[in-house]
């Protein structure tokens, strides 16, 4: 090895160890320190075992179950709904002053009910039709429990993150959990696919699941060595009126909520119908799905210093404007997509990755965007359930969409296009919507000297 090359390396070497440094270290915070060090564990384990038993897997779990196209669009309605229970956390959490074992305990039991005990309904003797009701009932249940955990979590957390890193200590959590998800997610499609060639589909999910929950104890031990800093008192007690007036008092805040909800709406329409239609339309392999999706590891690990530039230089939302609009040709790819033009989807789904770095990225602090000081809680809330609410109109929407239109094929382009790619089309023209109307909200902050 030539005496430059190694001089290189090294120069590579420490950029990348003062980038993680930098990102989550305070000089003379020792405390929140380590529990920064601990909240970056804690998100990678937990998002590495939601993917095990989520995405395309829990997708090929409801094609496994014998799941129709409304039951999928379903399962998207149904979590969206429990996810408007948002709302009343505050009423509830802000007369709490520890928190922390109430949401401990709350999530050890949706990790009992989501990975384990969903992981028992096809094995249980009963109907087709009654396994996939409970199957319903479970996620529903599941997902009010993370909503009233939600907003606790986010304050909980956000506290140890001070604006001074938030940046730097985001990129690198992205960039973490994009590695590792990307990893694990590969090698639990090449399980599944190993036992889908011997026709026991079910065991290769039931093997992620299996280690998916061990993932989850790790998880819930980091959970717990994340300290909770005294909570800033509010002015008065929260009266169930407040959760409905009081964000509406804060325009600039608003403003946050009405961005989220803008992205929302239109980036859950395809829900899981896409990856029903690679799977069992198109026949493509679990292994095939998850190596395209393995590529982001690269995408992010050459990008995210880029985005994270960008953020520092122009803040939020004028990045993040720009980074949707460029996300719309994404979908216009995917919906023509088929056996023969198969290789368009790898294209889409790269280009995608270079978009949703930044976009994620983003996402990841918006909510704290001209956020008022006072009952947190409250306001992380409102703008959780205005986000949810946005997902459930776009899941009922794209339900009716695709039931509607079941069956039915277009020619366009010559090409014979069905109802989940004329949805792709439809996502990517109401993505430029949103990346304008964001950049218009941008100029609104920067006009009144906010956040911009």
């Amino acid at each position: 090895m030539s005496p430059h090359r190694y001089t290189g390396q090294k120069a590579v070497l420490a950029r990348m160890g003062k980038f993680v440094q930098t990102s989550w270290f305070v000089p003379g915070d020792e405390e929140s320190n380590q529990s920064r060090r601990s909240l970056i564990m804690f998100n990678i384990l937990s998002n590495v075992s939601a993917n095990l038993i989520g995405g395309n897997f829990f997708t090929g779990l409801l094609i496994v179950l014998q799941a129709d196209d409304a039951f999928v669009g379903l399962i998207n309605i149904l979590v969206f709904s429990a996810n408007l229970l948002q709302l009343f956390t505050p009423f509830i959490l802000e007369r709490f002053e520890r928190r922390k074992p109430i949401l401990i305990g709350i999530r050890a039991l949706i990790h009992l009910l989501n990975i384990l005990f969903v992981g028992l309904i096809p094995f249980m003797p009963a109907a087709a039709h009654t396994r996939l009701v409970l199957l319903g009932f479970t996620v529903f249940l599941v997902n009010v429990l993370a909503a009233f955990a939600g907003p606790g979590f986010s304050v909980w957390h956000i506290a140890h993150i001070p604006p001074s890193v938030r940046v730097q200590y985001f990129s690198l959590v992205n960039m973490l959990n994009g590695v590792f998800i990307a990893v694990f997610n590969l090698l639990g499609s090449g399980v599944v696919d190993l036992f889908r060639k011997e026709g026991q589909e079910l065991m290769g999910l039931t093997v992620l699941r299996i280690f998916a929950l061990l993932l989850a104890i790790l998880d819930l031990w980091r959970l717990g060595t994340i300290k909770e800093l005294p909570m800033q008192q509010p002015a008065r007690k929260i009266r169930l009126k407040a959760i409905f007036v009081q964000p509406w008092q804060h325009p600039a805040f608003l403003r946050s909520v009405l961005v989220v909800v803008l992205w929302s709406i239109v980036v859950n329409m395809p829900g899981s119908f896409y990856t029903v239609y690679l799977l069992k339309e198109l026949g493509v392999n679990y292994s095939f799905i998850m190596l395209v999706s393995s590529l982001n590891v690269v995408v992010l690990v050459s990008f995210t210093f880029i985005w994270r530039r960008i953020f520092l230089k122009y803040s939020w939302l004028k990045p993040l404007s720009a980074a949707i609009l460029l996300l719309a040709p994404h979908y216009v790819l995917l919906a023509f997509v088929n056996n023969q033009l198969l290789f368009l989807y790898p294209i889409a789904v790269i280009w995608s990755f270079l978009c949703t770095c930044g976009i994620n990225l983003a996402f990841s602090s918006v909510a704290f965007i001209n956020i008022p000081k006072e009952n947190q809680t409250l306001y992380i809330g409102f703008y959780s359930t205005a986000n949810f609410l946005a997902a459930l109109i776009a899941a009922t929407l794209a339900r009716s969409f695709v039931t509607s239109l079941s069956g039915q094929r277009f020619e366009l382009l010559g090409i014979t296009i069905g109802e989940k790619q004329l949805l792709m089309l439809v996502v990517g023209l109401l993505m430029v919507g949103v990346g304008l109307s964001i950049r218009l909200i941008a100029r609104k902050n920067i006009q009144e000297g906010l956040e911009h």
